[in-house]
C-alpha cells in the first residue's frame, strides 16, 4: 500500500463515523504525525511494519480515541507537545489564553509565570517560547502529568520548572509572581450531556470534574493563592465554564481584585477571566 492510498484509506473509514470535514483532518494529523507523509508531497510505499500500524490506528480511531492519543502528539501555539492519556488535549481555548497574556506584556518585559494544574505543560512551554526571558513553573496534581510536562519541556529545550503540588493545599512563596494562570477542572457532574463521549472515556477526570455542590471551589483557592503570591499589580488568568464565568467573575471581585474583566474566545463564549492584585498605593 502507498501513503497516498492508506490517506484514501483512512478518510474514506472514518468519514461515516466524523463527517467528511473532521475525517480529513482527523486523517492528515495520522499521516503527518506518524508516517511522515503530506497530502501533495510524493507518495512512497509503506513498509510492512507501517501497514500493521495503520490498521492499529485505525481501529483505535474508530472506538473513538482522540487522535492526539493515538499519534502521541497535540499541537499547541505554534508547539509539538507529548500527550499522553494522563493529561487533557490542549485546546484552541487554551492558545487563546497564552494570547491574552502575551498581549499584556510585551517582549520587552521580564515575569515570572506559575501555571496551577499544567497538565502537559502547554502554558507555560507557549510562554516560554515566546518570551524566553520568563521564568516559568508549572505545578500539578498528577505526577503522570509532571512526567509527561517535563519530557515536552527537554524535548523542546525550553527550561521551564515542573513540581508536583495540590492547587486545594499549595502554598506560594509571597509576592512571587507576576503572572498566574490556570485552566482548572470547572465541569460540574451534571454537564456530562454536554460533553463529547471520547473526552468523557478517555480524557483524565480529575482534570475536569469538579463537585456538582461546589463548582467554584478551584476558582476560590486561586484567589486566595493570587491575593498573596502575586505581586502587587500582577495578574490572574484563568479559563473558565462559559456557564459561570460571570459567576467567576463576581468571585474574584468580591476578593478585592482590581480590573477583573473576562473575554470570549474565537466561538464568542465566555471562556476567560483576568484579574489584577491590587497595586500598593
Amino acid at each position: 500500500m502507498r501513503t497516498d492510498d492508506l490517506t484514501k484509506h483512512i478518510a474514506r473509514e472514518l468519514k461515516p463515523l466524523l463527517g467528511g470535514g473532521e475525517a480529513a483532518s482527523v486523517t492528515r494529523l495520522v499521516m503527518e504525525d506518524v508516517f511522515g507523509y503530506r497530502q501533495g508531497n510524493r507518495s512512497r510505499i509503506l513498509s510492512q511494519e507501517e501497514e500493521i500500524l495503520s490498521y492499529t490506528i485505525l481501529n483505535r480511531l474508530q472506538r473513538g480515541e482522540p487522535v492526539q492519543y493515538v499519534t502521541g502528539i497535540a499541537d499547541f501555539y505554534g508547539l509539538q507537545l507529548k500527550v499522553t492519556p494522563d493529561v487533557l488535549i490542549p485546546r484552541p481555548e487554551t492558545e487563546e489564553l497564552v494570547e491574552w497574556i502575551l498581549e499584556d506584556y510585551p517582549p520587552e518585559s521580564i515575569c515570572t509565570v506559575a501555571d496551577l494544574g499544567t497538565g502537559s505543560g502547554c502554558i507555560p512551554l507557549a510562554l516560554k517560547a515566546r518570551r524566553p526571558e520568563w521564568d516559568c513553573l508549572g505545578i500539578d496534581l498528577s505526577e503522570e502529568a509532571i512526567a509527561v510536562a517535563r519530557e515536552n519541556a527537554e524535548m523542546l529545550e525550553l527550561p521551564v520548572t515542573f513540581a508536583r503540588g495540590n492547587v486545594l493545599e499549595e502554598t506560594l512563596t509571597g509576592d512571587r509572581y507576576d503572572v498566574m494562570v490556570s485552566n482548572p477542572p470547572y465541569i460540574p457532574p451534571s454537564e456530562r450531556a454536554r460533553m463529547d463521549a471520547s473526552t468523557l472515556e478517555h480524557e483524565p477526570s480529575l482534570a475536569l470534574f469538579v463537585p456538582e455542590e461546589d463548582p467554584l471551589l478551584f476558582y476560590r483557592r486561586l484567589a486566595e493563592l493570587a491575593a498573596t503570591a502575586l505581586r502587587p499589580g500582577g495578574q490572574l488568568y484563568c479559563e473558565t465554564n462559559e456557564y459561570n464565568s460571570e459567576q467567576v467573575l463576581r468571585l474574584f471581585q468580591e476578593a478585592g481584585f482590581d480590573g477583573v474583566i473576562r473575554r470570549r474566545d474565537l466561538q464568542k463564549k465566555w471562556r476567560m477571566v483576568r484579574a489584577a492584585r491590587a497595586a500598593e498605593a
